[in-house]
């Protein structure tokens, strides 16, 4: 964790407190603020320090899936979008890639943070530009190397709306003859997508099994990732894992190989992959590779 993540959560908190109740905007950022005051250290994680003030603030606001109709909106957007993104993957020599970069593209969906799109239809003005960007750091040759008919991958989802970009990304795994196990939020949490959220998708068709992440936690908690979830996520030969918040729970554990595929939306994330700020990233960690 980072001093930047303290103002970053603020914010967060009072975005979603005035989607459900701004006259509770004094109380929740007052809560908030000694939550993190009780919690923030520079040797924490800033995913496990976020789950424990949006659990605080979910709880004073009486509502435990704020960002319900975002959600549902985000998703709509998307499914509109959806048929120029596939023809963007059909159209590419690299399908894979392409497939990529528009799951990524999803990714710029963040409310209230300050760095993100704080609204779903921003992203029907912006995406043609953020495809267009492609992939500002690619590891995709690398990742291709370890997919084949008979590999397993774990995908660990995020945002509504990115999800839908998601079946792309899928729909090519299941070509190359990779059996995936779609991994979705089992508590509503910001803007994570559920199974209630993947309704209606079509992802089962696409994937071996769907499973969920543990309990209520930003990215997934440390208990999960210590435990029978964490468990299987290393028995895949691969895991695909999806935003800021999946890089800030896992990126210090011994779970490899795994990819991040994520917007690089903020300075302390993006100099800890060694990336620049504001790209578009397919980022495989292997630490095989050198040894």
């Amino acid at each position: 964790m980072s001093p930047e993540c303290v103002p970053c959560l603020i914010r967060r908190v009072l975005f979603e407190t005035e989607e459900v109740d701004a006259s509770k905007s004094i109380e929740t950022v007052k809560d908030a603020t000694a939550v993190l005051g009780r919690l923030f250290d520079d040797h924490v994680c800033s995913a496990s320090v976020a789950t424990e003030v949006h659990r605080r603030i979910y709880k004073l606001l009486g509502n435990d899936d704020p960002y319900e109709d975002l959600k549902m909106k985000s998703n709509e957007v998307a499914l509109e979008l959806y048929p120029h993104a596939e023809r963007f993957v059909a159209s590419s020599k690299n399908r894979l890639k392409a497939a990529f970069i528009c799951s990524v593209a999803g990714n710029v969906l963040d409310f209230g943070i300050g760095t993100g799109f704080d609204h779903p239809d921003t992203l029907k003005k912006e995406f043609r530009s953020l495809l267009g960007e492609g992939l500002g750091y690619d590891d995709t040759p690398k990742i291709r190397r370890l997919l084949g008919r008979g590999k397993t991958v774990a995908y660990l989802t995020d945002n509504c709306g990115e999800v839908v970009f998601d079946r792309l990304v899928l729909k090519e795994l299941k070509r190359l003859g990779v059996e995936t196990t779609l991994i979705v939020k089992e508590k509503p949490i910001l803007t994570d997508a559920t199974l209630k959220d993947i309704e209606g998708l079509g992802m089962e068709s696409l994937v071996a099994e769907i499973k969920e992440t543990p309990g209520f936690a930003v990215g997934v908690g440390i208990r999960a990732l210590n435990g029978s979830f964490g468990k299987m996520l290393r028995e895949h030969d691969l895991v695909i894992a999806k935003g800021m918040a999946n890089y800030e729970a896992i990126s210090e554990t011994d779970i490899e190989p795994i990819a991040y595929l994520l917007r690089t939306k903020c300075k302390p994330v993006a100099e800890s992959m060694g990336l620049a700020k504001d790209i578009n990233a397919v980022k495989l960690f292997d630490g095989r590779c050198k040894r």
